[in-house]
Parts: C-alpha cells; structure tokens; sequence
C-alpha cells in the first residue's frame, strides 16, 4: 500500500484496511522521498497504541509479534528518524479475520424514513411493519435536517420533552425497545446527511447527530473523526459515476457502502451499476447494498433487498459485518450468495503479488428466480469471465484468476431468469511492493 504524506511516500505492510487470517503477521514499512528510498536512523511502532521497537534494516523497519494477535481490528503508527533527523508519522489500520467463522444471511433494507421527517408513521411502525412483512433487519435513516429541530411532530403518541434533538432520543428508545421485544428482528437507526460535493449519505450506528442541515466534506471529516462510535457510512442513490464523488483517502477509511439499486413505490426503482463501478475505479473501498428508501408505509414488501451476512443477528455482529462490507445486493429476497477469494469472504481487501492466483469460490442458490449467468467484473467494468447456466436453482463456480495490476477488485454480478439481478461486494487487492520480496 502507497500513501503520500507531503513529499514522501510510505510503503507499508499489512495494508490499510486489508485483511488477514495470520495472527502474527509481519509489519513493514518504508519511505521514499522523490522515488529514492530514505535511510532511517530510528524507527518505533506503535501497535494498538502499544509502543514497539522495530528490526531497521537501512530503508525498511519490520516487525513479527511473537505472540498471536486476537481477532479483530488492529492500528498501527509509526514514527520515522531519517539520517538527517527529519522525522515522519504515519498511522493505519488493517484487519485479522477467522477463517472458521460460521456466517448467517440476513435480508432487509438499509434506508427507510417515517414520519420523523418526509415519510409516514412512527419507527416503530415502521419495524414491527417490516418484521411482519418478513425481512431480518430495519434501518430508519430519517433526513438530519428534520431531526435537528426541536419539535417532535404532530403525532401526540410520541412524546419526548427536555431534549435538544427530541425525534433523534425518541429514534434511540424506539430501536431498543424494538431490540428488547425481539430476538428475529434487528432494528437499527441512522440518518441521512447532505454533504457538500458528496451528496446523501447515510450515517448508521451513530449515538449522535451533527447539528447542521448540509456538511463541507472538512465538516463531514472532522465530526467523523470525533466520534467514538464504530459508524457504518453509505453513499446515497449515485447520479453520476465520478464527478460527485472525488475521491478522498481521509473519508475513504470511513465510508463501507454504496446503493447499486434504491427505489420502492410510489417512487421509481433505479440501479446505479455503472456509477458503482466508476466509484470502485475512483479508488474507493465500498461494498454494494440495496436500499428501499421507503417514503410511505412498505417497508419490506419490496423485493430489492440488503443482504448482510454475519455470525448473530445483534448490533455488533452486524456493524462488524457493514464495516467489512461482507454484505451484498439482491433484487430477489431468496438468493443467497457465497463469494469467496483465498479464503476470504466478499468486501474483503487482500495483499498478494503481481501473477499470484485468485482461487474463487462462488455458490448462488435461489428456488424462486433460478440463475441463468453469473459474471466476473473488475476495473472499467470489464468482464473477466462469465458462466452461463440453465436456469438453475443452486450453482457453484470455481476459478482461478491471477492478479494483475491493472486489476484492484473483483465483482461478481449474477442474472436471474426473469431479469432481475444481484451484485456482489468486492474482493479487493493490495499489489504488494517489490522492495518487501526478500524479507516476506
């Protein structure tokens, strides 16, 4: 992974946001400055702010725990003396996953409004509404502006007082008392914010909301970065593939998802492939969700689904799921879907070299809307491979793919004999630095 801090470049290992299985994996860094590699006189890591002293070997520090590192998520800083007594700071994060996790799929919508701001009824209506209509999950993403003001609305069931933001309380105690009744059904709150140049975006798992209509993107950035929930970002309904989204390595650590399909009557339902697959070339890390956006009272009914796939139907397991963007798009509520690359599940990001292979594995099973194609698609929006099938109820496709650079992610996208289809979030590749080939 390459990253660019004023003049210099860091080259570091495991990189940012990337997953692993190995409990104890090596840690390197180094810097260049102008292409020519810097000389470091003195080097410390910081791993999950634990200060370590590193192996400096000229132009690369490295590190190996020599114990196992727990599951989860890990950050790493580091601080850099070159010769000259110039120092450098940089600081990431990358993932260590269990490859013998058992995973459940959970279907449901990810953006829903009622009538705390421009849709109908109260949240919990609007849940027990979408529990009824047998879907797993709810996520009630009402527009900030509504919620930031002071009145509740005019329905006299829901009272809260002594607030400033009284709809956003309410929305808490809803979502609990929903959590509190139900073991089948997992409701979760957010909100749907105007950031300038950016567009809507959904902010989900968030105890707290900003107090402004319509963000900068330093605004955005900044409330983000204060923030001690873990929070889940989607980008809203894309309209244009790249020229509302400029990429942004800093908002790029946070936001997990985009909409590749979102509508539900009386409101027109639209897929958004093309910008989807612009915004993975833009250099994004995002994973494809579904939204309904549901303005009157159908949440669920729909068949354009969320498909989260996750160890427990509980907040954490699922915001953990989000945040891996293990997590796919269906226009059909019975396909599950099965991707895999080495071992690694859909929305995961994995180092490996130039040429080495890409073993994947990929089950689609539907009794409903049997399969007729399921496509391999990478940068550009370029087909790679594609299988055709009979019509099937379940099918299963292994394949093997070397890495090549021009190729950062992998989308698997499947048909459906009746024209609907469902895309698959990215496996995503980091191309490994070749300065790092003789201590690996």
């Amino acid at each position: 992974m390459n990253e660019f801090n004023s003049k210099i470049l860091f080259n570091y290992l495991p990189s940012n946001m990337s997953s692993t299985f190995n409990k104890r994996p090596q840690i390197c860094v180094s810097i260049k400055q102008k292409g020519v590699l810097i000389s470091i006189s003195k080097a410390v890591l910081f791993i999950d702010d634990v200060e370590i002293i590193p192996i400096i070997k000229k132009d690369i520090i490295s590190y190996t725990p020599s114990l196992d590192m727990p599951y989860g998520k890990h950050y790493i800083k580091v601080s850099i003396w070159d010769t000259n007594r110039n120092i450098y700071e940089y600081s990431w994060f990358f993932w260590i996953e269990n490859n013998t996790s058992q995973y459940n799929f959970y279907y449901g919508v990810p953006h829903a409004h009622t009538s705390y701001s421009d849709g109908n009824n109260t949240p919990t209506e609007a849940y027990e509404y979408a529990r009824d209509n047998g879907i797993d999950f709810l996520i009630v993403t009402d527009h900030l502006g509504k919620l930031i003001k002071s009145n509740i609305n005019n329905d006299e069931k829901i009272l809260y007082e002594g607030k400033l933001y009284p709809k956003w309380e309410m929305l808490k105690i809803e979502e609990d008392a929903i959590n509190k009744k139900y073991t089948n059904f997992l409701a979760l709150i957010g909100f749907e914010a105007n950031i300038e140049n950016f567009g809507h975006m959904n902010i989900i798992n968030s105890s707290s909301i900003p107090n402004k209509r319509k963000m900068t993107v330093e605004e955005f950035y900044t409330w983000l970065c204060i923030q001690e929930d873990i929070l889940i970002v989607a980008i809203n309904h894309p309209k244009l593939p790249s020229e509302e989204l400029p990429y942004s390595s800093k908002i790029d650590a946070f936001v997990n998802l985009i909409e590749v399909g979102n509508g539900s009557p009386p409101h027109k339902y639209r897929r958004s492939e093309e910008a989807y697959f612009k915004t993975l070339d833009d250099g994004w890390h995002i994973g494809a969700i579904n939204g309904q956006d549901n303005h009157t009272d159908n949440w669920g009914i729909p068949n354009n689904l969320t498909v989260i796939i996750a160890d427990k139907l509980n907040i954490d397991s699922v915001i953990s799921a989000l945040n891996l963007r293990r997590v796919y798009s269906t226009e059909t509520r019975t396909l599950k879907l099965t991707v895999q690359a080495n071992g690694y599940w859909m929305g995961s990001i994995i180092d490996l070299k130039e040429n080495e292979i890409l073993n994947f594995k990929i089950t689609a099973e539907d009794a409903v809307n049997p399969i007729s194609k399921i496509q391999i698609i990478s940068n550009g929006g370029n087909i790679l491979q594609e299988k055709l099938f009979d019509n099937a109820i379940k099918v299963e496709w292994d394949l093997l793919l070397p890495v090549k650079i021009e190729s950062s992610w992998y989308v698997v996208k499947v048909f459906h004999s009746n024209e609907l289809i469902s895309l698959s979030s990215p496996v995503f590749v980091q191309a490994i630095p070749n300065i790092y080939e003789n201590i690996l």
